[in-house]
């Protein structure tokens, strides 16, 4: 199985990178798994303009032309995600950042269902875990399901014994729940994996409000009419009327903030 590293450090020999190939080595351990790195700071990647073009109207009228669709496919070409930042100041990389910004629309039309990820930061200290929730947050929103969160301590100056044992028992717990992931992947294409509650009310509430704001979302209108799910899954009868229900809840309680009536 192919494994694509999107690396989102400005250094090319850094902490992030060494973390990755830690990783790789303990994948290669548990199966046969081929490793691409992809370096963001090697590639031709355009500041975000904030115009909203791409999440509105669609990515086709996003007006930088650059690396971000080779980058998006070899995402598709994987088998498997990595995402890895070093912390600064609390946060993913600039580098990391800005790609998230270019392909915001994934957060409204994901791209990425059936996929498995596992998210990987490096620190000289704190901020692993805030920097961890958001990367997992949003490769999630990409689509992907996230079985690996590895936050590992990387200090400037000589590790401890005992800090390199907890990195690597944590780079190993987070190995085993990613390969565990991979390697179920054909069993759920084949017999259709089952779709949570959260997921399917996920999938339901933008599907709703794409269809209540066609006129200003059409790109998301046009992703979402016809389909039952992001892709063919089971989804069960409690699931579907229980979502039916809190959807009824939901759009009642967010009556105000649909668009106004008679409004220009």
């Amino acid at each position: 199985m192919k494994i694509l590293t999107i690396i989102g450090s400005p250094r090319r020999k850094g902490n992030s990178y060494q973390a990755a190939r830690k990783l790789e080595k303990e994948m290669k351990k548990k199966g046969d798994y081929e490793f691409e790195y992809l370096f963001l700071k090697n590639t031709d990647l355009q500041a975000c303009r904030g115009c909203f073009n791409c999440v509105p109207r669609g990515i086709e009228f996003c007006p930088l032309k650059d690396d971000r669709q080779i980058i998006q496919d070899k995402m598709q070409e994987a088998d498997g995600l990595v995402l890895v930042s070093p912390v600064y100041v609390m946060m993913v990389s600039a580098l990391l950042k800005n790609f998230i910004d270019r392909v915001a629309y994934l957060c409204h039309r994901p791209a990425y269902h059936g996929k498995k990820a596992m998210v990987l930061c490096t620190t000289a200290g704190i901020g692993s875990k805030e920097t961890l929730n958001y990367m997992e947050t949003i490769t999630k929103s990409w689509g992907y399901q996230v079985t690996g969160k590895c936050g590992l301590v990387t200090a400037p100056w000589p590790a401890t014994e005992g800090l390199k044992r907890k990195n690597q028992q944590i780079l190993e717990k987070s190995v085993k729940s990613f390969d565990k992931s991979l390697k179920s992947v054909k069993n759920e294409n084949t017999n259709g994996g089952k779709v949570g509650f959260m997921d399917y009310m996920s999938f339901r509430i933008f599907q709703t409000v794409s269809s209540n704001v066609r006129e200003y979302m059409p790109a998301d209108y046009q992703f979402y009419q016809g389909k039952e799910y992001y892709q063919p899954a089971r989804i069960g009868f409690l699931t579907k009327a229980l979502s039916g229900v809190m959807l009824k809840v939901i759009f009642f309680m967010m009556r105000d903030m649909g668009p106004g009536k008679g409004e220009k």
